[in-house]
C-alpha cells in the first residue's frame, strides 16, 4: 500500500482526489497506515488505552474497483499532534518506533522522523483537514478482498458510529 497524506478544505474535496488525480502538499509512507499504526501515534498522544475502536481515522471515499481510499483523520488526533512541540517531535517518534509494527522491520528505508515531522506540519497548518489516500498496489489487488472480522479496525467517526476500515496484516 501507498498512503499519501494531504491536507484538504473539506471532505468532498477530498473524496474527490479518490479517482487518483495529484494531491497536493502530500507526505507519503508505505507503513504508516491511518487505521492502526496511526492509532498507535494517537495512543502515544494520550487516548485512552483501553478504547476498543480508533478514533484516528474515518473513511470518506472508495474507488470503484476498491485500489482506493480517502481516509479523513480525526480532529482528535488531529488536535493533540498539533499540540506537540516541534522539538520534542524526535522524543515522540523515538517512542512510537517501539512499537510492533515498526519493530518487525516492516519501516525499513522509510524515514519515520521525516513523516513524523511532514506530517506535524500538516497538523499545525490548521487549513481544513488532513486526509489519507490508501493506494493498493497491483500485487494486493490480485489477492482475493475476503477480510475477516478480526482483522479489521473499528474506526469511530465524530458522531459516534462505528465504520470499519481494512486493517494491513
Amino acid at each position: 500500500m501507498q498512503f499519501e497524506y494531504f491536507l484538504s478544505p473539506d471532505d468532498e474535496t477530498a473524496a474527490a482526489s479518490v479517482d487518483g488525480r495529484p494531491v497536493h502538499a502530500t507526505v507519503r509512507s508505505q507503513v504508516v497506515d491511518p487505521a492502526s499504526v496511526l492509532g498507535q501515534l494517537e495512543r502515544l498522544l494520550g487516548a485512552r488505552r483501553d478504547d476498543d475502536g480508533l478514533l484516528s481515522a474515518q473513511m470518506i471515499a472508495e474507488s470503484e474497483d476498491g485500489a482506493r481510499l480517502v481516509i479523513r483523520l480525526s480532529a482528535h488526533v488531529l488536535s493533540l499532534y498539533a499540540k506537540v512541540q516541534p522539538d520534542t517531535v524526535k522524543l515522540l517518534v523515538d517512542q512510537w518506533a517501539l512499537s510492533r509494527r515498526f519493530r518487525r522491520g516492516g519501516a525499513a528505508g522509510e524515514d519515520l522522523y521525516s513523516f513524523a515531522a511532514g506530517l506535524h506540519g500538516m497538523c499545525r497548518a490548521g487549513q481544513g483537514g488532513v486526509y489519507c489516500r490508501a493506494t493498493a498496489d497491483a500485487s494486493e489487488m490480485t489477492e482475493p478482498p475476503a477480510p475477516s472480522p478480526e482483522s479489521m479496525v473499528q474506526a469511530r467517526t465524530e458522531d459516534g458510529v462505528l465504520r470499519p476500515l481494512p486493517r494491513r496484516a
